[in-house]
């Protein structure tokens, strides 16, 4: 089969695909993948072709958008990064004209309203993907941030896709001036009615019993192959002593610096030794302390004590998997989401919002949770649930099965 996987956003959004993508190179699948530009490297996978569409971002750019979007309130999220993902937005969407046909079926992410409208325009046959349950309705759940309103959930998803609607009319205007004859698309909520697959553990979500027709949860779609060595430094660092507390926020840049140095010094202060993973400073210097860039999760997370993060999907199933506690801090979008999950699970205490973190709190929150063998065992037993997941074959067995 000829696939093109059509995907845009930050580097969780981009990773699972590339995984995905490996894996259908190994079923034998001719596979395209088409991304923003910043993202080439991520997707050149062996066997897999790359072609590049969309804006010239630069890492720094995504993590300024996610930072000024985690300053706002949801609908402030939902308007600050709609712009940024619609930048050069007619230009993309042509380019997406030119590449996705020819392919037996197009997999695109689900906040990819550009190539949402392409394969309506040109009218392919396609499926969808998501890496959370956050904007599915059903009647048993409410949207995101809300209480359950029983047999009003719908009428609360009805409300919600209002607000959305009107978010969306600046997709409407530069749709109509790229020559689409699409209008009204939901905004980051492309579903294929056929196969919309939804690639998260269902040990970690909630999975309605009323989910919408060709809707799946499959599992995420992770790494089966040994992870990659740690640096010589990391691998020593991590064998002179006691497991680190690691702190790691991948794409988000938005947790103040200040609160962040603070954090580690009470943690160094109160004996933890000390991962900051990411080009994060905090200005300090310690035998107990040690800075990492790039990092494969699945050699360091099981090797610490807890693991503080902001809760995007990725992370937060890489946690999960490595059987170790968290703390989160949610900055953006469905990373509260996550961040409750893991409470409920028993795994992290309640989330701390962006919004009113002090570097105090975080460390007083990570020495209780680190000490906590309560939350330590419920970890473990999280880990096996997730570690019985196979995502990725169960989702190229559905892919495999929509071909027309």
């Amino acid at each position: 089969m000829k696939i093109a996987l059509a995907t845009v956003g930050t580097t969780g959004d981009i990773r699972p695909f590339a995984i995905l993508a490996s894996a259908l190179v190994d079923r034998g699948h001719a596979v395209t993948a088409v991304t923003w530009p910043v993202h080439r490297a991520a997707m050149a996978r062996p066997g897999v072709r790359v072609e590049l569409a969309g804006p010239h971002a630069d890492p720094e750019l995504i993590e300024a958008a996610a930072a000024d979007a985690a300053a706002l309130g949801p609908m402030g999220q939902v308007a600050a990064l709609r712009d940024f993902h619609l930048a050069d937005g007619a230009a993309h969407y042509r380019r997406l004209r030119e590449l996705l046909p020819g392919h037996d079926l197009v997999l695109l992410h689900g906040i990819h309203a550009l190539a949402h409208a392409a394969v309506l325009d040109d009218g392919l046959p396609w499926a969808s993907a998501a890496f959370d349950p956050v904007l599915l309705p059903t009647a048993t759940a409410p949207p995101p941030g809300m209480p359950s309103l029983g047999p009003l959930n719908r009428a609360a998803w009805w409300m919600l896709g209002r607000a959305l609607a009107r978010a969306g009319r600046p997709l409407d205007q530069l749709l109509a001036q790229a020559g689409s004859a699409q209008r009204g698309l939901p905004l980051f909520r492309a579903r294929s009615a056929e196969l919309h697959i939804v690639a998260a553990s269902p040990s970690i979500i909630v999975v309605p019993p009323d989910l919408p027709p060709g809707t799946a949860v499959t599992g995420a779609w992770t790494e089966r192959s040994a992870p990659r060595p740690l640096a010589a430094d990391l691998e020593s660092f991590l064998a002179a002593g006691q497991p680190p507390v690691v702190i790691t926020f991948g794409s988000m840049r938005g947790f103040p610096p200040a609160e962040l140095r603070t954090a580690v010094d009470l943690l160094l202060a109160a004996g933890r030794r000390v991962v900051v993973q990411g080009p994060l400073d905090v200005g300090l210097s310690s035998p107990n302390l040690t800075v990492a860039e790039v990092v494969d999760h699945r050699a360091l997370f099981p090797r610490s004590a807890l693991v503080v993060h902001h809760g995007g999907a990725g992370t937060t199933h890489a946690v999960a998997v490595a059987g170790v506690p968290s703390v989160v801090v949610p900055h953006v979008g469905d990373q509260r989401y996550w961040a409750e999950r893991l409470h409920r699970l028993g795994v992290a205490p309640d989330p701390l919002p962006l919004a009113r973190i002090s570097g105090e709190r975080l460390a007083a929150v990570a020495l209780s949770t680190a000490a906590d063998r309560e939350a330590g065992a419920a970890s473990r037993v999280l880990a096996e649930a997730v570690n019985a997941d196979d995502g990725l074959a169960t989702s190229i067995g559905l892919l495999e099965r929509a071909q027309p």
